[in-house]
Parts: structure tokens; sequence; C-alpha cells
């Protein structure tokens, strides 16, 4: 009889947290879910291929955490700029995590260009990132405010749905992230909306 052992894994923690992350948007949740495969992982028994299982645990662990009213409540993209715009910029954080950190915001962005179309995208940004009201999106989108609504709505729920729709092309995607980037940090809100009504517009 095999029984899982804490080696084998730590091995794999670090992809199991980056699949967590893809899935809830949270490095807070994602610490979570692994935390709780874990206590499933040391009860394992018999187990043939210890990959599957917890990539199976911890996608299982994902879709109940979104499935959640907490979930309903939590806006990804807040989120995500909420935790950039707090990463240090003077240097007294180990650069190795402010990488990660990074690469965690890429990754995330990614996601979001994966999940949602673009009408959807600039709405969410806007509203659950920097707090637009719906007239002031509409204003910036050229669209109705119902319609900022319905979109704004839409995008929760895909979100929440998490299945991917599109590929993310990678000059946008790193774009889309360096206007993120600037605008939580510096306050440059302007070019965000050019891109975001540029990527509505191609």
């Amino acid at each position: 009889m095999f029984t899982a052992d804490q080696d084998e894994f730590h091995r794999r923690r670090a992809s199991l947290l980056a699949l967590a992350y893809r899935r809830t948007g949270s490095a807070e949740e994602a610490e979570d879910i692994v935390s709780e495969a874990w206590l499933r992982w040391v009860m394992a028994t018999d187990v043939q291929n210890h990959g599957a299982l917890l990539a199976t645990v911890v996608i299982r662990l994902c879709a109940d955490y979104r499935k959640s009213a907490r979930t309903q409540r939590v806006s990804y993209v807040g989120v995500l700029v909420e935790e950039a715009a707090l990463w240090p910029t003077s240097g007294t954080e180990e650069p190795a995590h402010h990488v990660e950190r990074a690469d965690e915001l890429r990754r995330g962005v990614a996601w979001l260009m994966e999940t949602l179309g673009p009408a959807e995208r600039a709405v969410l940004v806007l509203r659950g990132a920097f707090e637009y009201s719906y007239r002031e999106i509409a204003e910036v989108l050229n669209i109705s405010e119902p319609y900022c609504r319905k979109l704004y709505s839409r995008a929760t729920a895909r979100l929440a749905d998490g299945r991917r729709r599109f590929t993310a092309a990678p000059v946008e995607h790193a774009e889309l992230t360096q206007r993120l980037l600037a605008a939580s940090r510096g306050g440059e809100l302007k070019p965000l909306e050019t891109l975001l009504v540029a990527s509505m517009a191609a």
C-alpha cells in the first residue's frame, strides 16, 4: 500500500499553486486550496498517478470555490491590480519574489484575455479594478449604461465559469499588463482607457 509522502507533495506545490491561482484569481485562495489539497493528499492510499490525483483535487476545490457566494462578491481584476499596486518599488523585497509576483500578474491577465471578450474585459477592468461608475464607463467606451451593466454581469459570470474562449495574443497581453501596472501604481488611466477602447474596435 502506498502512502503519499511530504516530499512528493512539495515537489509539485508550485505548479499546484499556479493551477489554483489561474482558476480562482486570488493568491490567498490558491494558498488555502493547496493547503486543503495537502490534507487530502496525506490521507490518500494506493495512489497510482500522483500528479493526476493532485491536479484533480485542486481543480475540484477550485470549482467549489467558484460556486461559493463569496466568489460573486470578489472582483478578480480588482484583486489583481490591488496586489500589483502594493508591490514594493523601493528594492526592499527580494528580487526573486518580485519576479514571481510579476509572473502571477501576467498569468492573471492572460486568463482574463482568454476568458472575456474585449468589451467585457474593458468594462470589468474599469469597474472592478478602478471603480469607475457605469456612467463614466459608458462615456469612455461610447456605449450605454444599461449595456455596461449587462457586460459587467456577463463578465463576472464568465470568470466564475472559468472556461477559456480565446487565445491571448502576446503583444496585446504584454501591453495590457503594462498599462494595468502603470494605472495602478501611477494613476495613468488615460493610456489604459485608450487601449481598452482600441481593443473593442479591433
